[in-house]
């Protein structure tokens, strides 16, 4: 499959999914070189990256509960469509009620 044609199936979502990749591993990047590189004591750091990771625990736990209704309100969607199909698919030609 070429570029374009992943494009095309993933829509935005590749080109997003990859980009918030590369901006994570940026931002770890970044952070990792300013504690090497900050003039604090070791007691000092080792306090800031627990404060840092007791917050971002915070915040990963509100994103995964956002996802997560994300993603059951899109399997809800998806269910009655495929509902929807079955229903008009289980219809004899040319009727418009279903078969039972």
């Amino acid at each position: 499959m070429t570029t374009m044609e992943q494009i095309e199936v993933n829509g935005n979502n590749g080109r997003i999914g990859s980009s918030l990749l590369l901006f994570l591993t940026g931002l770890g990047a970044g952070v990792a070189v300013a504690l090497l590189l900050a003039p604090r004591s070791g007691a000092v750091t080792r306090r800031f990256i627990g404060d840092k990771v007791y917050r971002g625990k915070g915040w990963v736990k509100d994103k995964s509960a956002a996802a997560q209704a994300y993603v059951k309100d899109r399997g809800d969607e998806l269910r009655g469509r495929a509902e929807e199909v079955a229903e008009v698919i289980s219809r004899p030609l040319g009727s418009d009620t279903p078969r039972r």
